[in-house]
């Protein structure tokens, strides 16, 4: 029997369900091919690293080239994401929570019609059961839309995952399927395929997913676990671990990460 929490599924429990994860060969298989418009340019900060943001005592006040109140709000809770993340105890997602959360705001992902959940329930639904509960930390819904979960987004600190779940994948594994099915039920009508991004937020690194999800994997999965049909979740950057994501703490990984969530949310609207 598949667990009832998407937390305790392993590698056996997501291919119960069909569901492989493979590295994509290039970005745009994952990121959608859009043009990029409004930006949000002054939260790349190129002269702000890792070396600078670890220091416990940051204090944004003394960068005198930076002076607009968000802006240094971002870089204090990023500050505390970087300095929480080299703790080997009281190891706090909360820090992690709410630096994500103006992320996400940020790239506008909270403007009509999208907007964020903070830790919905979602529910996988096999043979018209609910199998599998998930509380997602943040879900991107868009109003009046035949999909209303569209990003799942995951965060954790880096002592509190490791490989025997392959870096918290298969807790994502589930969380998509989860929203899908949820998805499906407020439609009230056929399955239909779906395309959901999930981002995975270690500490300060973040990994991008990509699932689109066929009508006949959710009527196999209606009769019970699926034989035939499956889902390819598709990851960029191609390598998991820790540390294999775009980092948030450098100027580079702040622009890919920022360019990725933009383009998703041209792409949705």
């Amino acid at each position: 029997d598949l667990p009832s929490s998407a937390s305790k599924f392993t590698k056996g429990d997501t291919a119960a369900l069909n569901a492989t994860f493979e590295s994509a060969s290039n970005e745009n298989e994952v990121i959608p091919d859009v043009e990029v418009n409004n930006f949000p340019d002054e939260y790349v900060l190129p002269n702000i690293g890792r070396e600078v943001l670890a220091h416990t005592e940051f204090d944004v006040r003394q960068l005198e080239d930076i002076s607009k109140p968000k802006v240094q709000t971002f870089l204090t809770k990023l500050n505390d994401v970087v300095v929480n993340s080299k703790q080997a105890v009281g190891t706090d997602e909360t820090f992690t929570d709410t630096f994500v959360d103006d992320l996400l705001r940020i790239a506008k992902l909270n403007r009509f019609p999208l907007r964020i959940r903070n830790q919905p329930p979602t529910k996988l639904y096999i043979q018209d059961v609910a199998r599998v509960i998930s509380v997602l930390d943040f879900v991107i819904e868009k109003k009046n839309s035949e999909n209303r979960n569209i990003v799942v987004v995951e965060d954790k600190h880096l002592q509190n995952v490791g490989y025997a779940t392959d870096f918290g994948e298969q807790q994502i594994a589930v969380e998509i399927l989860s929203c899908g099915s949820e998805n499906i039920r407020s439609l009230g009508e056929a399955p239909r395929d779906q395309t959901i991004w999930a981002i995975r937020v270690i500490s300060t690194y973040a990994t991008f997913y990509k699932a689109t999800i066929t009508a006949m994997y959710w009527m196999e999965l209606a009769n019970g676990l699926p034989k035939e049909e499956s889902v390819k979740i598709q990851r960029w950057p191609a390598e998991n671990g820790l540390t294999t994501g775009f980092d948030l703490a450098e100027p580079e990984g702040r622009r890919s990460v920022l360019t990725a969530l933009t383009k998703i949310r041209e792409s949705l609207l």
